[in-house]
């Protein structure tokens, strides 16, 4: 950010954040969606980014297209969109690739209520790291809402009646791995993003963890199970566009205006859509901890949203007052 967003872009970009959330919030029902059909864990941890790579080529082509034809006008060139490759594919799909394989174990292992809970210490680690990557202050106020944010998530997967939450040691080892990766992915998105816009580092962190995968699986001999029928096929597609190309893309360019921490607290959206979901789909009635969570997830939802932008100092003005030549 080169100076202090206007009330406007402010809105917009934290709109972009909490519609990011709600599209995640239906990664559970997706996942669980897809076991049903007989597609295990590990399949879906790549089919999911590798429908999600589909769509986000088509965008690429589109924006380079667009872009390419707004710099022929102006007469200047596009940066090559190999610049910092390294990065972005090895770093980016790593951390991709490692969370979208904690993901699916974890789910596996101690269910979607579990899995979300550990998955949002994730905001607490953004708001911590942001302050030694980026500089970001680290105020009371977000350290606060950080905090609120977690225990918001904790009470309401908690609270909930209906839910059979088991956390086995395998599970809670996923479950930290898979908000640790998570935190990262946001930290990444930010990083590269203020060079490249959000759509090339999300491009290839994208491909390179589904790569990454693939050749993972291939040398252990895991077998991969495609989906079988139209119905798992479109549950697939819909689900890597919706959680992954949109989502993710939505979330990187939010953060060109809003700082990491803020836009992560932002997130916790996701699991209040996936509860409130839940509730009305799937007769999980809130017990009166799991309201107290929810109330908490909107305070610190709305708390980020109203946070104060720290503004830049101004340079000091030149003193008008003539200077008088000193004495002797």
């Amino acid at each position: 950010m080169t100076s202090t967003p206007t009330p406007r872009r402010i809105a917009l970009a934290y709109a972009q954040v909490l519609l990011a959330g709600t599209l995640w919030g239906t990664s559970g029902p997706f996942s669980i969606a897809l076991f049903r059909m007989g597609i295990p864990p590990t399949s879906v941890a790549i089919l999911r980014p590798g429908a999600g790579i589909l769509f986000l080529t088509l965008f690429v082509v589109m924006v380079r297209r667009r872009r390419r034809q707004a710099a022929r006008r102006a007469g200047v060139e596009l940066p090559p969109v190999t610049r910092n490759l390294a990065g972005m594919l090895l770093l980016g799909g790593l951390i991709v690739g490692v969370f979208q394989l904690a993901y699916q174990m974890s789910t596996e292992a101690v269910g979607v209520p579990a899995t979300v809970a550990l998955l949002y210490l994730a905001p607490a680690i953004v708001v911590g790291a942001s302050v030694v990557v980026f500089g970001e202050r680290l105020t009371f106020l977000k350290g606060l809402l950080a905090a609120i944010s977690v225990l918001g998530v904790w009470l309401t997967v908690f609270g909930t009646r209906g839910v059979d939450v088991d956390l086995t040691p395998a599970g809670i080892v996923w479950g930290c791995i898979c908000g640790l990766s998570y935190a990262s992915y946001t930290l990444f998105g930010k990083w590269y993003g203020k060079v490249h816009g959000p759509l090339l580092p999300l491009f290839w962190s994208t491909l390179g963890g589904t790569t990454l995968l693939v050749v993972t699986w291939w040398i252990r001999g895991e077998a991969i199970v495609l989906p079988r029928g139209w119905l798992a096929l479109g549950t697939v597609l819909l689900f890597g566009l919706l959680t992954i190309a949109l989502a993710a893309l939505l979330l990187f360019n939010a953060m060109r205006t809003l700082e990491a921490g803020r836009a992560s607290i932002g997130t916790t959206i996701e699991p209040l859509v996936a509860s409130l979901l839940a509730w009305a789909l799937l007769d999980q009635v809130l017990t009166p901890w799991g309201m107290v969570g929810l109330a908490l997830l909107v305070v610190g939802v709305a708390g980020a949203y109203g946070m104060r932008v720290p503004r830049r100092p101004r340079p000091p003005e030149p003193d008008p007052t003539p200077r008088r030549p000193l004495a002797g």
